[in-house]
């Protein structure tokens, strides 16, 4: 290790005890004693982090922070609310000579001014207040890795919780958010969340869009798990988007082919060659974290659906914040049209009969489809929600003049709705 420190003096740190969290390997074959921690470092980093930039929330001493930057990393961040053990981080780094970074910081209170590529937060999230949207910040401000170790249902905890082995196994596979009362004890505000690993990937996956795929891992640590959430990093992103029954779907598949090559010229998407394909409503399910291109099929009708309303709510809508580049490509269809289309679709037996949900949204579209400022105001507020989003967008329309403009010159056509609001 590149030390300026003595080993009298490295020895009088030891010496001074108060280590007992985290086991530090200190020069001169010293240490600070404490917990090993080192085969959680094992599972969540690999062994080259060359450029990669790490926060770690509640860092404590500081080992993580440690270990990023001997793996390569080029800047480590640990913060914690408590004082005494920012001090004791500090004076590791210099007895290391590693350039980490420790600050006075609470989540709760303060906002996180900088992404990272890797974002930790480990035996932390349930102790918070608020670890949802703890939760939320965090991810917001992740790059690639989201790695979090949580409290469970594990044996440790069980029996600090006072639950019997039944509730237990009743609790543990079922994605429960666990409160408790004031801690683990009457006496003791320590832990008030109890999170399981289903629970942390619903949230990160599946309430919202913006993490692909979340790998869980037992931890060593008091019989705990470490979830590990992968962000979305997209390249070039294409969103094809129109009202159900626009042909909008037929439209994404024909850029992904190849076809269509006036609106291709326009997007970007050329021959197709390189692009992946995949639906909103599929898109969850899609656990591909890195993808230099992709076309998402979007039905601007899905939140009106669904409790979100809004397309800002959407939790597809999470993919922009994922992509470099962002163009829409939006399929427009007078309502009388549109209904007409929509109509000649084929319909199953079983839908037309009304026996499940289908046959019921299939009757309410219709009755919208009937009113044109219903329809045109769905258009009017999706060209509303993508204008705030500062990205391209193109609009085609094969039933007239012009076939393909940019939303402001689409607009501007006596077809163009969304300018104004009559």
């Amino acid at each position: 290790m590149n030390t300026k420190w003595s080993q009298e003096r490295v020895q009088a740190l030891v010496d001074e005890g108060g280590f007992y969290y985290q086991n530090i390997e200190l020069p001169y074959g010293l240490s600070t004693g404490g917990t090993d921690r080192s085969p959680t470092a094992r599972a969540i980093f690999p062994d080259d982090m060359t450029g990669k930039t790490v926060l770690d929330l509640g860092c404590k001493f500081g080992f993580f922070c440690f270990e990023a930057l001997k793996r390569g990393a080029k800047r480590a961040v640990g913060v914690e609310v408590d004082p005494y053990s920012l001090e004791r981080a500090r004076r590791l780094a210099d007895c290391l000579g590693l350039p980490a970074t420790f600050e006075l910081y609470d989540i709760e209170q303060e906002p996180i001014r900088e992404r990272f590529d890797y974002v930790l937060c480990l035996n932390l999230l349930h102790h918070l207040r608020n670890p949802l949207t703890a939760l939320e910040r965090l991810a917001a401000v992740t790059d690639e890795r989201l790695i979090l170790e949580s409290a469970t249902m594990g044996r440790h905890d069980r029996q600090r919780l006072r639950l019997s082995p039944f509730e237990t196994l009743l609790l543990r596979r079922r994605p429960i958010v666990y409160a408790s009362r004031n801690g683990t004890s009457d006496k003791r505000n320590v832990q008030k969340f109890f999170i399981t690993p289903s629970a942390i990937e619903n949230l990160l996956r599946y309430q919202s869009n913006a993490f692909a795929r979340v790998d869980t891992h037992r931890s060593e640590h008091k019989n705990r798990y470490i979830s590990v959430a992968h962000r979305r990093r997209i390249g070039e992103l294409v969103i094809v988007a129109g009202a159900t029954g626009s042909g909008s779907a037929a439209l994404a598949e024909q850029l992904a082919s190849g076809q269509a090559p006036e609106v291709a010229a326009l997007a970007g998407t050329g021959d197709g060659s390189g692009f992946t394909h995949v639906d909103a409503n599929d898109f969850s399910d899609f656990s591909e974290p890195a993808v230099d291109r992709l076309i998402l099929h979007y039905d601007i009708l899905r939140p009106h659906r669904r409790s979100a309303k809004t397309h800002a709510r959407d939790e597809v809508m999470d993919v922009l914040r994922c992509a470099r580049r962002v163009t829409f490509v939006t399929l427009w269809r007078p309502p009388d049209l549109l209904r007409r289309s929509y109509e000649s679709q084929p319909v199953s037996f079983a839908t037309r009969a009304g026996w499940f949900f289908e046959g019921r949204r299939r009757r309410k579209l219709l009755q919208e489809f009937e009113d044109p400022q219903e329809l045109t105001g769905h258009y009017r507020r999706w060209f509303e929600f993508t204008r705030g989003t500062r990205a391209g967008h193109f609009v085609v329309s094969p039933d007239g003049e012009p076939r393909v403009a940019s939303l402001e010159a689409w607009q501007r056509s006596p077809q163009g709705v969304g300018a104004n609001p009559t």
